[in-house]
């Protein structure tokens, strides 16, 4: 019997995610959070009550031809009184931008509490930047529950501009982005295998020693763009396994 490694992991519940009422349109949900003593409060202390982030969310929507989406996007999150955009496609499920959107709460979290800009584009399904050579998509690898308690991974993607990717590595080189979203699928089951305890450190041991080095403790998004020699064969493997 294998036992459950112990990550700090954010688990998104069905409590998390806000409830939303698109139009059957391509376009950007806008947020902002209106300022809120308790909240600070909050993420001083290292975490944040999500329905009381939620209850402080204005949240819009605004039409936009899908080619200029991402474009857009990223003209808009850099506008007065936003905090966040979510670009959602009319193809897309409405559950997809919801968890993307309470996820771009978390991230702006994050981002505050490290003294940086809190603002964030994200997306539920993979944004397309052609012609957008000044912009890069990271998947993050999100995990999510349900109310049988059952967890899953997913992808949700963020865009940042080339500058704010640079500074995210924190030095490291830039990777092979086609090839991180190659492996998504073997990468999405080599976080879960981890979580579960199931990874054989015969073959995995580097990836282990890089996971214990770092404070994420887990296969996370940044463990993976910093270490791609490590992580990718092995995900490569878990996927054809």
């Amino acid at each position: 019997m294998t036992t459950p490694t112990e990550t700090p992991d954010r688990i998104f519940t069905s409590g998390d995610l806000p409830l939303l009422s698109l139009p059957r349109a391509d376009g950007l949900i806008i947020c902002r959070w209106l300022p809120d003593s308790a909240v600070v409060g909050a993420w001083s202390a290292g975490g944040v009550d999500t329905v009381l982030e939620r209850r402080r969310a204005q949240v819009g929507f605004e039409l936009v031809e899908p080619s200029w989406l991402a474009r857009a996007a990223a003209d808009r999150v850099r506008g007065p009184g936003v905090d966040a955009v979510v670009m959602h496609a009319q193809s897309g499920l409405p559950g997809r931008s919801a968890l993307a959107l309470a996820f771009a709460s978390h991230l702006r979290a994050v981002l505050l509490q490290a003294g940086q800009p809190g603002y964030v584009i994200t997306a539920g399904a993979r944004p397309d930047l052609t012609g957008l050579p000044g912009l890069v998509r990271v998947p993050h690898l999100v995990t999510v529950t349900d109310a049988t308690g059952a967890i899953a991974d997913t992808v949700v993607w963020e865009v940042m501009t080339e500058a704010r990717f640079d500074a995210w590595l924190d030095g490291a080189p830039r990777p092979d982005q086609p090839a991180i979203e190659a492996h998504l699928p073997g990468l999405l089951r080599l976080r879960g295998l981890h979580r579960a305890g199931r990874l054989d450190p015969r073959y995995s041991a580097a990836l282990l020693d890089v996971i214990d080095g770092i404070a994420e403790g887990t296969v996370s998004t940044s463990l993976i763009h910093r270490f791609p020699g490590v992580a990718l064969p092995l995900a490569a493997a878990t996927a054809a396994a």
